[in-house]
């Protein structure tokens, strides 16, 4: 088939998939909240929700929207959930309280929330082998923690709408 022949094609596909009403499954405009932006948070928690929400603002968009803030406070908590015959601590949980707001943009009204989720994980001995369990506690923490915050953003904006 020569170069020509195969751009034809390609060109004849593409024209019958959008006369049909094909529609891509995942959309890339966003939920509806509009453009977001998300002031920083304190803590290595802070950080990695920050990113998760990062990437879930980047799919808002608004033509012509001055973008909205977001601001988020956390406080977090560990304790021990188990431990071992010896009295020292097996698994850790981690708690974390988090108060949001976003702002308001006329004629929507400012959003806020809380949510409160947790986290547990192992202990141990080896003090690298303890900071690398309790990091990954924290980024799976703060995806938990960014789908909640997203979804009643969500919610509560299409209300107000």
């Amino acid at each position: 088939m020569t170069r020509k022949a195969a751009i034809a094609a390609v060109s004849a596909l593409t024209l019958l998939l959008v006369g049909c009403g094909f529609q891509p499954v995942y959309r890339t405009s966003g939920s509806g909240i509009g453009p977001v932006n998300i002031a920083p948070i304190e803590g290595r928690i802070g950080y990695y929700l920050r990113q998760e929400l990062n990437r879930r603002a980047a799919l808002e968009e608004e033509r012509g929207a001055d973008p909205r803030l977001l601001t988020v406070k956390l406080t977090r908590d560990f304790s021990p959930a188990a431990q071992g015959t010896d009295g020292i601590s097996t698994r850790t949980e981690l708690t974390v309280t988090v108060n949001y707001e976003l702002a308001a943009a006329p004629p929507l009204p400012p959003v806020r929330g809380s949510l409160t989720t947790n986290v547990a994980y192992e202990s141990l001995d080896q003090a690298y082998g303890d900071v690398a369990l309790q990091a990954d506690a924290e980024e799976r923490l703060a995806t938990q923690v960014a789908d909640r915050i997203w979804l009643d953003l969500q919610r509560q904006v299409r209300a107000a709408r």
